[in-house]
């Protein structure tokens, strides 16, 4: 059996939050939550989405390196004083920048994933790794907006005993032939929330290797520079230069995270009546009594303006997704999703059938639950997903035959392979079942899978995670273990066997007494 290379993924080690006791998981291309119900799939998965809103470049419309710049409150004085480069600094940073931008990609270093940043620089960069603490309230808030909640304790499974516990780690290269984890911590425990940064001492900062305008501009700012004495100039080649550091050393959590909520149906059904009545709400204000107004969880409320807004401006590489979208509408849907805007420029979704006239189409809320439901990815991966994304969905089996499960999830797996990520939580044994046989014809020899249903629609297991919630008993809650492929069953064991097992039991048992009934 194939295994995955330690280290190759982030990792998220997670305690006392929500159901789940303790969590350790790796995020991997196609990530699979499966288990019962209320043992935290949801609370984890929105954990992510909650990480990914906060450690992205469009949160607040600044990156870290910016909002360390003009954090509040700000660096000590002794600390500040040190935050700038030298003369030797910057030209070595110089050097640095004209090297590595004059190399084709991926030439620039045995591993074109990743550039190390010389010793002399990135000891100016290690101090603002231990500066994070003023991060702990904007990220405690974005959590709390995320699951719509307006204090932290009701997301905390043992509020008076231990606070929760969330901690990402990104393993390196030491330099001495072994990894090492990079962290980034965040905590309840104690009397405020807490969010830190581990680096071992002496590992290697790094770059992406891929970044070819990161070179340019480092070596444009640097260039600049030379000859003057603007301190605040080189403080912000500084920050600019700990922004990408910190981008690579967070990978694929800095990329955007798109959440579709299991309910999606019902808000493609309903979003029109939600937003009129926000605005009639907004425009009769002062008129009549404040009264309670429920709160939407961020997920639903980032749901709800993503539909809103689709298809606002033209995207860059809106068609790269295009075969994705075509596909998914021939293979499940059997028809097209299209828009149109109102005279006010609010969105309308219809569906076409595949053997309906041109121009002739179907309110969406008029078709069909499956349609409904998966309507939302379509228009995801038509408008605003690209490879390096992560789109999440909720349940991706509701309200489909189980054909169409499996149709759906090779779709997925096609999205996979095209560089989006994607995480799915599911109680679906075909949708499991169908994830495993991906896995399966990875292993096939190319020339043996010569006539085999959708070949060239497969997954190696190193981008699979499947990870299964237990139920525990003490402490009471949920513990969350990686499942690997069988290899007698070709299946990942989802834990859901018993419920088979009960059903043949009381089959039998029934039958046996319908037998002993017509004796008697």
């Amino acid at each position: 059996m194939e295994t995955t290379p330690h280290g190759k993924f982030l990792e998220l080690k997670v305690s006392n939050f929500g159901p789940i006791v303790e969590a350790e998981i790796e995020l991997r291309p196609l990530t699979v939550f499966v288990g019962p119900s209320n043992t935290g799939k949801s609370y984890l998965a929105i954990l992510i989405y909650a990480l990914h809103k906060f450690l992205s470049t469009g949160f607040s419309g600044q990156g870290i390196g910016d909002r360390l710049m003009f954090r509040s409150p700000p660096f000590p004085s002794s600390l500040r004083s040190e935050l700038t480069l030298s003369d030797s600094e910057l030209s070595t940073l110089l050097r640095w920048a004209r090297d590595n931008a004059s190399k084709p990609r991926g030439r620039r270093a045995s591993d074109p994933g990743k550039i190390e940043v010389p010793d002399e620089v990135a000891a100016r960069v290690r101090p603002m790794f231990g500066q994070m603490d003023g991060y702990a309230e904007q990220f405690d808030t974005e959590i709390k907006r995320c699951f719509g909640v307006d204090e932290m304790r009701q997301l905390i499974r043992r509020p008076r005993t231990e606070g929760a516990h969330a901690a990402l780690r990104r393993r390196v290269d030491s330099g001495a032939g072994e990894t090492v984890p990079i962290e980034f911590t965040f905590s309840t425990r104690g009397a405020k929330p807490t969010f830190s940064s581990s680096i071992p001492h002496g590992v290697p900062l790094y770059v992406p290797g891929n970044s070819n305008s990161f070179f340019w501009t480092m070596q444009r700012m640097a260039e600049s520079l030379a000859g003057t004495e603007d301190e605040s100039l080189r403080q912000s080649l500084l920050f600019n230069l700990f922004d990408i550091i910190f981008m690579y050393s967070v990978g694929e959590v800095n990329m955007p995270a798109y959440y579709l909520p299991a309910d999606r149906t019902g808000v493609m059904h309903a979003h029109r009546v939600v937003v009129r009545s926000l605005i009639e709400r907004a425009t009769a204000a002062g008129l009549r009594p404040a009264t309670p107004t429920p709160a939407l969880s961020g997920v639903m409320a980032d749901f709800l303006e993503q539909l809103i807004r689709f298809d606002d401006a033209p995207r860059k590489g809106r068609n790269d997704n295009q075969d994705l979208v075509r596909r998914l509408e021939e293979e499940v849907l059997t028809g097209s999703i299209h828009m149109e805007r109102s005279e006010v420029q609010y969105p309308r979704f219809y569906y076409t059938p595949r053997d309906w006239k041109e121009g002739e189409t179907l309110p969406l809320m008029n078709a069909s639950s499956m349609i409904s439901e998966l309507a939302p990815v379509v228009l995801y991966l038509r408008h605003v997903v690209d490879a390096g994304d992560l789109l999440i969905i909720e349940e991706p089996e509701s309200h489909l035959h189980p054909a169409m499960q499996v149709a759906f999830i090779r779709n997925l797996a096609e999205a996979v392979r095209a560089g989006i990520r994607v995480l799915i939580t599911t109680h679906s044994e075909w949708v499991l079942e169908e994830v495993a046989n991906l896995v399966s014809l990875s292993r096939l020899p190319k020339e043996r899978r010569k006539g085999l249903e959708n070949a060239g629609v497969f997954l190696p297991e190193s981008v699979v995670g499947a990870w299964r919630f237990k139920t525990w008993k003490r402490p009471k809650g949920s513990k969350v273990e990686e499942i690997r492929l069988d290899k007698e069953s070709g299946t990942f064991p989802s834990g859901f066997s018993h419920v088979s097992e009960a059903l043949y039991n009381r089959w039998a048992e029934i039958t046996n007494r319908i037998e002993e009934s017509r004796v008697q």
